[in-house]
């Protein structure tokens, strides 16, 4: 066949007469057909009956530190009780005293240290880490934290709730807590 003498179909059909798929000739094979293992089959369950894929992504296989996990935890609950009509000034104190139910007053009190140079009881390890473990996710949850005025008394770290805000829809900053958010069962 002239291949300048020919057209687009024409070469098609005599592709496909060369190599029809039907017509494939199979080597004999000697193989024999592969053991199945009854009691694994036995233990799987029908794909639309499995739960939900696990977390596997590289980013996600870390160490969450557990005191980081749990007050994101007390966090969700404090924010949860806010009445969403209206915008908030929160701070990490206010969340640390409603949830263990000691004042921070009664800590300085208790360090003998004088409260204008107190530094969170960070040598007895007494709030320091739980306030940083605090202010750590209110500032992934609400940005930059800014000093301010509640009730005149002079804070530090304020983060503001801005009117309408839903802790329910926001996903958790520790991926710990994300199964539990997933399922509705996070927040009381």
């Amino acid at each position: 066949m002239d291949p300048r003498k020919t057209t687009p179909s024409d070469i098609e059909r005599e592709l496909q007469a060369r190599f029809n798929p039907g017509n494939v000739e199979r080597f004999s094979s000697t193989a024999v057909e592969a053991a199945k293992a009854e009691y694994v089959e036995a233990l799987v369950l029908p794909e639309e009956s499995r739960g939900r894929m696990p977390f596997t992504r590289d980013a996600f296989v870390i160490n969450e530190n557990p005191a980081r996990v749990e007050w994101e935890r007390q966090v969700r609950k404090f924010l949860v009780r806010l009445n969403s009509d209206f915008g908030h000034r929160i701070t990490a104190p206010m969340i640390y005293e409603w949830t263990t139910g000691i004042k921070i007053k009664d800590l300085q009190v208790a360090e003998g240290v004088d409260p204008t140079n107190w530094h969170g009881g960070a040598h007895l390890g007494s709030a320091n880490m739980h306030l940083r473990h605090i202010n750590a996710i209110l500032f992934e949850y609400f940005g930059k934290p800014y000093k301010t005025t509640i009730m005149g008394r002079q804070v530090g770290k304020a983060y503001t709730v801005k009117p309408g805000f839903r802790i329910k829809i926001k996903k958790p900053i520790c991926l710990t807590l994300w199964p539990e958010w997933d399922e509705g069962t996070l927040n009381p």
